[in-house]
């Protein structure tokens, strides 16, 4: 019965009706509870096993800004090995935001990116929340993360993260 209603209705009802169905709606309000901007510098040391893994262990420090952390500190290990995946960075690692409170957000991630000669790397993959304190002590979450690296400029590297955060506490 609906159907005919918008069908008597006219073409405009139809093409609204078809433009605002139930997934254009949800699409259209999905706000993500993680939105975060971090901007850092790193420091890369040659990783030990340099036949399985044959890349560098990374550590950074800089700023987080966004939600839920408005302002916060980064800090971040990881591993960046060239042979495990043909072709690509592998990127695994783990971050800390801290609040100026002192509550913690932490994170763990894995990217990759390609091998290139381009001095300019995109590394694209997933974050998940693994707790941390006050705010965060029992939160959990995950979503997208995307950085960029200018492999000549290791003090201004940036990473966006855009997900959600559920606080099971």
């Amino acid at each position: 019965m609906a159907a005919t209603v918008l069908i008597a209705g006219g073409t405009a009802g139809v093409t609204y009706a078809a433009g605002t169905g139930p997934s254009a709606v949800v699409a259209e309000t999905y706000l993500p509870t993680v939105d975060i901007t971090s901007n850092f510098a790193v420091v890369a040391t040659v990783h030990p096993d340099t036949v399985g893994c044959n890349g560098y262990n990374v550590t950074g420090t800089g700023t987080s800004t966004g939600k839920p952390v408005t302002t916060a500190t980064w800090a971040q290990k990881e591993v960046v090995c060239t042979a495990t995946i043909p072709g690509k960075y592998d990127i695994k690692g783990t971050a800390t935001m801290t609040e100026p409170d002192g509550d913690r957000l932490n994170i763990s991630y894995a990217l990759t990116a390609p091998l290139t000669s381009d001095t300019m790397v995109y590394p694209t993959g997933t974050f998940k929340i693994i707790g941390g304190s006050g705010n965060y002590e029992f939160a959990t979450g995950s979503g997208r993360m995307t950085a960029r690296v200018n492999l000549l400029d290791h003090d201004h590297v940036s990473s966006s993260l855009l997900g959600d955060i559920l606080y099971l506490g």
